[in-house]
């Protein structure tokens, strides 16, 4: 194919008309022409300008489809052929699709050029034979039995260890039900190690029984990691071995997979065989990866990666382990002790490990080093200010006196260096330190009140988050010291310290005039953080009620002046606010009509959500709103809020807005299938509990028991910490909801 014919139908398109990440896509053809061009560094500029552009993110859009088919003569054409099957596998792989009319056009689109990529199978290049198994596997059982054939037969001719690991994977990913035989030969003793891991991989994809013999080849070529390197598919076998068994229900498989790797592990790091640091990582990030997923996987993995603190070198992913996945551990406290009173890397992170699990020791260790261990008074704070632990870290004498002398220090060099300590100079630990000093005094509250003098220094610093600890700490009657540096923090300074120090007022006094007189200019201002002051304004009851007016001018604002979701979350927690004080549904209903619309956009749910919750506390007031929450019934990301809302406008219904109970739990349950947020899963928990006991038939009670005691964790979004705890928080207030449900 002639690049001189490509670029001839390039120009017959209407690129201007269709649409990639960044707008109109007339800038494409320019792009592929740099991209095969003979300037190296212009080609790199626009191979990247392309990926973003065409897969921004992982994300495909119209004119990502329209370039598919160039994007594939290139890949014969041209001289970018790797490059090229590297982007068309990534746009089959794509499943977020933006702006494209037909669910599946991206890679319906590359399915349909597989004739021209095919060939490239037999290329002399291995790389390029590889990307384009890599490619053909991303369109899955879509490619087709061509395809499948195509890929059989490079198996049987393939020489190239790493290529023919990829064709094998990319021949189960075409042709499933069909694989088995490529299997079994590619587990054979007389195939590469980089074959046998896919084969391993592959055994988990088509469903076969794991018996001794992939667990003896498991055992054998461990670390398995090293012979992937090069490969383009799984980078962590282990771990991909181990979830895969998890997710298709083999749950006992997939612990001991990961059980027997640690205990490899920790024999390869007594001996110290030179494959030790390799075993030891990919144990220990399998074992992690599984946590995840699993509810019942840390108690069982915990005991086997404990060995590996008795060595600093192998001890970082354990520490991570113990403070990451909420398990008792009263057996690591001693090594930790140890690994705490060292000098080696690990010693602030072991200190941070006794400090969430609340050991008797990490109080006065933390006192003695408590300027050397930022992570460790990250944990204390996390403990004084999260729901996760039980409570905060005992105020011990030591401790406080430490937490005051360091704050003083702290408070002394921002009245040197100015307001604030740099960030690029001093790092993430020491512009947080303030926050978690302060946050650890407001977690003891009144046991914390000898550090008052150092908290009035502090608050023309940090007036915020001082503000917030006084409110803790201080009582009016006893400090009125505290009294009258809150009102001189009140009177002057930026806008988000100002309000704090009046709500830290308006906490120890009940006086609202300060706070009041604050947020009514607030309340006006279009820009800055608008919904955090209508909260604060939320939170003083009936004592906003002077500000009312303020409130009635934001829901009277034209809906087109607000065009973010945060605007709208503002505009409608106003609504809320207006509706407690005045009971007014002709100044609400608007507001929330316009926020129940934002759910056909693209990442409007959110706002939609949120009106959906004003909606509830308007009951039957908000009738006006059905059309737009049945229409939202049809959204999984809408689907619980509506199904709430329903309930609230027909209360005691069997049939809200005409659709029955049971069919909202229907509608409700998908939001709480493994592998979304908490935010989400908890809104549909609570819809479960609005809908009420008799709308459940059985076999939706026992969907909502796996959510309360299955084995999969729901929740799989965010840091590791937040993930196991946000599921552990979410568990607990499904079982609440079941409890109810059931007699």
């Amino acid at each position: 194919m002639d690049l001189a014919d490509v670029f001839a139908d390039l120009d017959r398109v209407a690129w201007a008309e269709v649409h990639h990440a960044y707008g109109p896509a007339e800038d494409v053809p320019g792009l592929l022409r740099a991209f095969t061009g003979e300037d190296q560094e212009t080609a790199a500029e626009a191979e990247q300008e392309l990926w973003s552009s065409l897969v921004h993110q992982g994300s495909v859009y119209e004119a990502t489809v329209v370039a598919v088919p160039f994007l594939a003569s290139l890949a014969v054409a041209g001289p970018c052929r790797a490059e090229l099957l590297d982007m068309l596998g990534a746009i089959a792989e794509s499943t977020d699709e933006r702006g494209i009319d037909r669910a599946g056009a991206a890679r319906a689109a590359v399915v349909a050029q597989l004739p021209l990529m095919v060939p490239l199978l037999s290329d002399d290049v291995p790389g390029v034979r590889q990307r384009a198994a890599r490619a053909v596997a991303q369109c899955g059982p879509a490619a087709g039995p061509a395809a499948a054939a195509a890929l059989r037969r490079r198996w049987e001719t393939e020489a190239d260890p790493v290529v023919r690991a990829d064709v094998v994977s990319a021949c189960v990913a075409v042709e499933r039900d069909a694989a088995d035989d490529l299997v079994t030969a590619a587990l054979s003793a007389a195939e590469p190690p980089s074959v046998r891991v896919a084969g391993l991989l592959a055994v988990v994809d088509v469903g076969r029984p794991w018996d001794g013999g992939p667990a003896e080849v498991v055992a054998a070529l461990a670390p398995l990691q090293r012979h992937m390197t090069d490969s383009l598919g799984e980078r962590q076998p282990l771990g991909a071995l181990a979830d895969g068994l998890h997710e298709r229900g083999s749950v006992d498989e997939a612990i001991e997979v990961v059980v027997a790797a640690l205990e490899r592990a920790v024999e390869a790091a007594s001996r110290a065989d030179e494959n030790a640091r390799a075993a030891v990582t990919e144990a220990t990030w399998a074992a992690q990866s599984l946590a995840l997923r699993s509810r019942t996987a840390p108690a069982r993995l915990l005991p086997a990666m404990l060995p590996l603190l008795d060595s600093a070198t192998t001890a970082a992913a354990v520490i991570d382990a113990v403070c990451e996945w909420g398990e008792p551990a009263p057996q690591a406290v001693p090594a930790l002790v140890r690994l705490a009173e060292g000098t080696s890397e690990v010693t602030d992170r072991a200190l941070a490990a006794l400090v969430t699990l609340g050991t008797p020791q990490a109080s006065d260790l933390l006192a003695r080093h408590l300027t050397e261990r930022p992570r460790a008074l990250q944990a204390a704070w996390e403990r004084a200010t999260t729901w996760r632990p039980p409570a905060p870290l005992p105020c011990t004498p030591a401790l406080l006196d430490a937490v005051r002398v360091r704050l003083a220090a702290v408070t002394a060099g921002l009245a040197r260096g100015g307001e604030r300590r740099s960030l690029m100079t001093d790092g993430l630990a020491a512009e947080n330190e303030p926050v978690h000093l302060t946050g650890l005094l407001a977690g003891w509250g009144c046991s914390a009140r000898a550090a008052i003098p150092e908290l009035v220094d502090a608050l023309p610093y940090r007036t915020t988050v001082v503000s917030r600890a006084l409110a803790a700490v201080a009582d009016a009657e006893l400090h009125p010291h505290v009294i009258t540096a809150l009102r001189s923090c009140v009177e002057a300074g930026p806008l988000p310290g100002r309000v704090q120090a009046a709500t830290a007022l308006h906490a120890l006094t009940g006086e609202a005039d300060a706070l009041v007189a604050v947020l009514g200019p607030a309340l006006g201002e279009r820009s800055g953080p608008r919904g955090h002051w209508v909260q604060a304004a939320v939170a003083l009851g009936e004592q906003a009620r002077p500000l009312l007016p303020h409130l009635l001018a934001m829901l009277a604002q034209p809906a087109k002046t607000r065009t973010s979701g945060a605007a709208v979350w503002a505009g409608l927690t106003a609504a809320g606010a207006v509706w407690e004080l005045t009971g007014d549904q002709d100044s609400v209903l608007p507001m929330v009509l316009e926020g129940l619309s934002w759910a056909a956009r693209p990442g409007g749910h959110q706002a939609a959500n949120r009106a959906a919750e004003v909606v509830v506390l308007l009951g039957p007031h908000a009738r006006q709103a059905v059309p737009h929450l049945l229409a939202m019934l049809d959204r999984p990301d809408t689907a619980a809020s509506a199904a709430r809302a329903l309930v609230a406008v027909h209360p005691g219904s069997d049939r809200p807005a005409g659709v029955p109970l049971t069919d909202l739990v229907d509608r409700v349950l998908p939001a709480d299938a493994p592998g979304g947020h908490l935010n989400p899963a908890s809104a549909a928990v609570e819809a479960l509990a609005a809908i009420g006991p008799a709308a459940f038939t059985q076999p939706q009670l026992d969907r909502v028991r796996l959510l309360a005691d299955g084995e999969h964790r729901v929740v799989r979004w965010g840091s590791h910490t937040e993930i196991i705890h946000d599921d552990i928080k979410l568990r607990a207030a499904a079982r609440s909801v079941l409890a109810g449900l059931v007699p």
